[in-house]
């Protein structure tokens, strides 16, 4: 191979790996949470940084949500909104 054939050789595989490095990526949600529900309500506390909310899943009605939390660390206790007659669990969804 002459100089010009591994010139080529290096410009393409460097142009190679260029193409196969990793791209960032969003830092996945480091949370980790508790719940406890009462009669009509309950709440959740997690610990760690990501985006949640708690669910209120009520017998006989429709299921209640509070707003969306940004949180960047520590731990937060966030209480259920109430249901009306009963309410079978509380839960957190992360996003």
């Amino acid at each position: 191979m002459n100089r010009r054939g591994i010139a080529a050789a290096v410009i393409g595989a460097t142009a190679l790996f260029g193409l196969t490095m990793p791209t960032a990526t969003a830092a996945p949600q480091a949370l980790s949470c508790k719940t406890s529900v009462g009669s009509t309500g309950g709440w959740a506390e997690c610990t760690g940084s990501g985006t949640w909310r708690v669910v209120s899943i009520c017998n006989n009605e429709r299921d209640k949500y509070t707003t969306w939390s940004d949180q960047s660390g520590g731990t937060t206790r966030r209480y259920a909104v109430d249901c009306s007659w009963d309410i079978a669990r509380v839960q957190v969804e992360m996003k």
